[in-house]
């Protein structure tokens, strides 16, 4: 049964409006399971590459729409390897129930950025000044929801006292690393990943260290460390180590780390 005509031409049946329906709901909750994590940008990409397969066909240019559908062909293996943790992990959520949600939680803004890097800064502050050891990760654009996954959830309110409370010697949490967004501390007791390859300068380094420097080579997160046995502030940043900080320093990391989330969340006001 036809509904109507579709710019005159293509006869619409109630089929095909169900049809995209469902597609619709399908697509949206893939995107919700992959949402937070490194997946994302994957699925830019492809999509890009889709559209490039499109325009190929459109323009009849044989070469490329060859070269295109070969590519496709491989990166289907290559996401089953690349992305294990984000798909085991999409896996486990299919089912889950969507009702402990917390919906303030989830459109929580901060004062301020200002606010925000001095919680932060008092914090690592009192760490370092009592010797606590402790990895501080700040998620930028790129989604870390797999590593926080392996940890516990907290989505709590950004304050010193907490970050000092997790870091305490005597906490069950206080070995892991605890990762914030521009919102909330979203989870502690994070594992973080080891370097595959160890340098010769690595080995001087502490594990914290170095689970810094690897995360931070891997994604855009700013990752700050206070060694337990010298109380040293350091900042991993892509391919950097800096070492010996002061927490105003810090604080200044922090705000340019940070400001381009702040502004945007400032315009969508």
């Amino acid at each position: 049964m036809h509904l109507f005509k579709l710019f005159g031409v293509i006869d619409v049946r109630f089929a095909d409006i169900l049809d995209i329906f469902l597609i619709s709901i399908v697509a949206y909750y893939v995107f919700l399971l992959f949402r937070g994590t490194r997946a994302v940008q994957m699925f830019v990409g492809g999509g890009l590459l889709l559209i490039g397969w499109f325009l190929a066909q459109w323009w009849e240019l044989h070469t490329v729409v060859w070269l295109l559908s070969n590519l496709a062909t491989l990166g289907i293996i290559a996401v089953v390897i690349l992305f294990q943790p984000e798909i085991r992990g999409a896996l486990t959520r299919i089912g889950q129930s969507v009702a402990n949600m917390n919906l303030r939680t989830l459109f929580f803004h901060q004062s301020g950025l200002n606010q925000v890097a001095e919680e932060i800064g008092t914090a690592v502050q009192d760490l370092a000044k009592n010797q606590f050891g402790a990895l501080i990760v700040l998620e930028n654009r790129v989604g870390l929801r797999n590593y926080a996954d392996t940890g516990e959830y907290l989505n709590a309110r950004i304050s010193s006292r907490l970050l000092r409370a997790l870091f305490f010697p005597n906490s069950a949490l206080h070995d892991g690393a605890v990762i914030l967004n521009s919102r909330s501390i979203v989870a502690a007791g994070c594992i973080l990943p080891l370097p595959a390859i160890t340098t010769e300068q690595d080995t001087s380094y502490g594990m914290r260290h170095r689970a810094a420097k690897a995360l931070a080579a891997e994604s855009d997160a700013l990752v700050i460390v206070v060694s337990e046995e010298t109380g040293y502030i350091s900042i991993a940043y892509r391919t950097t180590l800096r070492r010996k900080l002061s927490v105003k320093e810090v604080e200044e990391e922090i705000k340019r780390h940070w400001r381009g989330l702040f502004d945007e969340s400032e315009s969508q006001k």
